[in-house]
């Protein structure tokens, strides 16, 4: 019985260890090299790494040398069987809000192992909701949109690109 226990203690140590001492900071700088082969760079950013997170404050992002936004507050979470990424108050620059309504509030991505296929979006911004799905294994991206009176008035060429199924807007990308 000792055994047993002494077992579950040092299994549960370990797992917390390996939670506390999971490399943030080299998975975020693993994430930007990615991101950087796509021509997308993020600087000026302030890392705080925390517990369980890494907290992202201040950071600019580029496209093509050309900034095009600016996010406050980007939080990354990960747990043994669960990740969490969490973007606040992204603003775009005056270029790109013809394409996208600006400021979007909140982006949240989640994955689970426990649905080891999917993870899930959620927004929500001057555009109104966002809900949606990446299928990892089927590379689809689903989206479902609650578009605001502004998203509707000022963004209809963007809407037109989308498919109108009972109020909500779906749009479907593959890559």
């Amino acid at each position: 019985m000792k055994f047993i226990f002494k077992l579950f203690t040092y299994l549960f140590v370990f797992i917390l260890a390996l939670l506390v001492f999971f490399p943030k900071q080299s998975v975020y700088n693993l994430i930007e090299q990615e991101l950087a082969k796509n021509k997308v760079i993020i600087s000026g950013e302030k890392r705080d790494e925390k517990l369980f997170a890494l907290d992202i404050k201040d950071s600019d992002i580029y496209y093509e040398g050309i900034n095009v936004a600016n996010v406050n507050k980007t939080s990354f979470e990960s747990y043994l069987v669960y990740t969490k990424l969490e973007i606040k108050d992204i603003r775009l620059l005056d270029s790109f809000k013809s394409m996208v309504p600006s400021p979007i509030s909140n982006i949240k991505v989640e994955y689970s192992i426990l649905d080891i296929k999917n993870a899930k979006i959620k927004a929500n911004g001057l555009f109104g909701k966002l809900n949606g799905n990446i299928d990892i294994l089927n590379r689809v991206i689903t989206l479902e949109l609650e578009a605001s009176s502004k998203m509707k008035s000022s963004y209809s060429k963007i809407l037109r690109q989308m498919r109108l199924k009972e109020g909500k807007y779906l749009y479907e990308y593959r890559y």
